[in-house]
């Protein structure tokens, strides 16, 4: 664990560091900012720093963004990919050769950082979307950068105005001429001048479509239960206008999609975890599951795997308020877990129990062919689990000693219903 953490550090700070590197090579080519006695030893750290992270990269490889059977396999994929750009980005040229804009080829590096991103993304999935627009503008603010620092050596220092100046003029005639807006304050004078200009005008387009693509996308994909439900109550009035529906009627619809909405999102359990592997699906609904299946007496002292086993059979379901989930006298073939909500018992049409978050209700049907002794109605919205005799009955024959040790308890709860009903 410790190692891990170590190596999250230092995937940051080079991160950091080659980001600096990116944005110091370029300007102080074209503006001279530093002396040359500092820039050899800043030169030699960079080299260092850069080695040391070959080494690590060769050495301790993030496995997150590997699946697990590739982690052996590594270290050659590293040699394969980003070892030819961290191995050029860790040699001196610019001092090697005399000449500050072979360090161009430090900005190589900046490699780290895509890495970086992409580990991120993967760790911090909930905040995928934001990060997807910061990491936009950082490479929109780099590129301008380095157009300006481009522009800067075509046109040369204006004498007239101090360094800063000089890069902000730049600056902003880029930033005017990738966004399109090109105010024609800045009209270049050379070929070199022109042919530069139309190549940031083209490059200007492709920002754009992208500015308006990406935000376009954030937006679809920022609340995809706000469309969902949209285009329900859209599909409600096509309907409408085909069927008479009563409005009393038309307005339960009409909220049942609105709490779907605002309570749950829009989120269909079942669907999501039908994309998962098995595997997967077994933990996830363990997960979902293990506290409300812990509760029941039935499947106390009961093994992990058959936990696993029920979770995956118990399916998700919404009662709107006054819906009734079964009554008495029906044939059972299901039990019921209450997520949240509120329900009441009916017996002989009076109220003779209320559930609520955790309860659970009717599984007597999963043991007996016994009809429903009772009414049970949904008094609030109610997000419930069900869970299937049929499908109940196949995990036991999976588990015959379990299957003998919750019929016995089964057993006893019914005699004991049987006998609180016989006193009252």
């Amino acid at each position: 664990m410790k190692v891990t953490y170590k190596i999250k550090i230092w995937q940051a700070f080079i991160t950091v560091y080659s980001t600096i590197i990116a944005i110091y090579v370029p300007v102080n080519i074209v503006l001279n900012i530093f002396p040359d006695a500092q820039l050899k030893y800043f030169e030699w750290l960079t080299t260092i720093v850069f080695i040391a992270d070959i080494f690590i990269n060769y050495f301790k490889p993030s496995s997150e963004i590997l699946l697990h059977s590739e982690i052996k396999n590594a270290k050659m994929r590293y040699l394969k990919t980003w070892f030819p750009a961290d191995l050029l980005a860790a040699i001196p040229f610019s001092l090697l050769l005399a000449n500050p804009v072979f360090g161009l080829i430090r900005l190589f590096k900046i490699t780290s950082v895509l890495r970086f991103m992409h580990i991120l993304r993967q760790r911090a999935v909930q905040f995928g979307d934001y990060l997807l627009l910061i990491f936009f503008v950082f490479w929109l603010l780099l590129l301008s950068h380095w157009l300006s620092c481009g522009w800067i050596f075509l046109r040369g220092i204006d004498p007239g105005t101090d360094l800063m100046t000089n890069y902000l003029n730049s600056l902003y005639w880029v930033i005017e001429t990738l966004t399109t807006v090109g105010y024609g304050e800045t009209i270049p004078s050379t070929n070199a001048q022109q042919i530069y200009t139309i190549f940031i005008m083209l490059a200007g387009v492709g920002v754009y479509g992208l500015i308006i693509g990406n935000v376009a996308n954030l937006l679809s994909k920022r609340n995809p239960a706000r469309a969902q439900y949209f285009n329900n109550l859209d599909q409600l009035k096509v309907f409408v206008n085909y069927r008479k529906i009563p409005p009393s009627l038309q307005k339960k619809i009409s909220d049942y999609y609105t709490y779907i909405w605002k309570k749950k999102l829009g989120f269909d359990e079942s669907v999501f975890l039908s994309g998962l592997p098995h595997g997967l699906q077994s933990e996830v609904s363990v997960h979902l599951k293990r506290e409300i299946l812990e509760k029941i007496p039935l499947f106390r002292g009961v093994s992990d795997n058959f936990l696993r086993e029920v979770s995956l059979h118990m399916r998700p379901q919404v009662c709107v308020p006054g819906e009734r989930v079964f009554s008495e006298g029906e044939q059972g073939n299901e039990m019921y877990f209450i997520i949240r909500g509120k329900l009441q018992i009916f017996l002989n049409k009076k109220v003779v129990s209320t559930l609520t978050d955790g309860d659970f209700f009717g599984e007597i049907a999963l043991f007996t062919d016994q009809k429903r002794t009772a009414t049970v109605k949904s008094i609030s919205y109610s997000d419930l689990y069900r869970l299937d005799k049929e499908l109940f009955e196949e995990v036991l024959r999976r588990y015959p000693k379990i299957a003998n040790h919750i019929r016995k308890i089964a057993e006893e709860r019914m005699t004991e219903n049987k006998n609180n009903n016989a006193a009252d």
